[in-house]
């Protein structure tokens, strides 16, 4: 049974900076992701977890084997762990999404159900990231994923609607902590990035 959580989101990638909807599409990480994901794992390399489970998408599989090489444990990937299916509009900037499928859009936005063309609702997700966590079967994993993943994750772990997530921020390589209290969880970091912070 988990006791500690410690969830990550993968680096910066090109995409990310170009604002697209990368979802099960991938795209490399950027010279400042590389950097991130460096210092995210250095600071990990304490942190005593003992499992290490990774999204197989590429740019969370980057993060995890760097995570892997200060840490030393294996990465294990589980499928539950991909990022929202975008479908029809991966590969487009959200700007463009909602200027040409807006009402699509808010649709998705406001019904946790509605899914994206081709793609996944926010209950789609929900239920897989509640299966990922059930998978890793570890007290003290790191699991690498992605910033919608990792928000409505987050609502299944504090039990909160899972409309939630669309007012959680999280920044790539960020580092968010999760300690179990009996039956429930308590969310003890979130979004934090100040391992990316150069010092003065």
């Amino acid at each position: 049974m988990i006791e500690k959580l410690v969830l990550v989101r993968h680096g910066q990638t090109v995409q990310n900076v170009a604002g697209i909807a990368q979802g099960w599409n991938d795209s490399e990480l950027s010279d400042a992701g590389r950097d991130q994901v460096l210092r995210l794992a250095k600071r990990l390399a304490n942190m005593k977890a003992t499992a290490l489970y990774s999204s197989p998408l590429g740019r969370a599989l980057s993060t995890a084997n760097e995570i892997a090489a200060t840490t030393g444990l294996p990465v294990q990937t589980l499928d539950d762990l991909r990022e929202m299916s975008y479908g029809g509009w991966e590969g487009k900037s959200f700007l463009d999404v909602r200027r040409a499928d807006l009402e699509l859009y808010r649709r998705w936005i406001a019904d946790p159900d509605c899914r994206c063309p081709d793609g996944e609702s926010h209950n789609d997700v929900l239920r897989r990231m509640e299966r990922a966590f059930a998978a890793a079967d570890s007290a003290r994993p790191v699991i690498v994923t992605h910033g919608t993943a990792i928000r409505i994750g987050a609502t299944a772990l504090l039990d909160a609607p899972v409309k939630t997530s669309q007012h959680l921020a999280q920044d790539n390589a960020a580092l968010n902590l999760f300690f179990r209290r009996g039956e429930r969880w308590i969310l003890k970091l979130w979004n934090d990035t100040t391992h990316c912070v150069e010092p003065e």
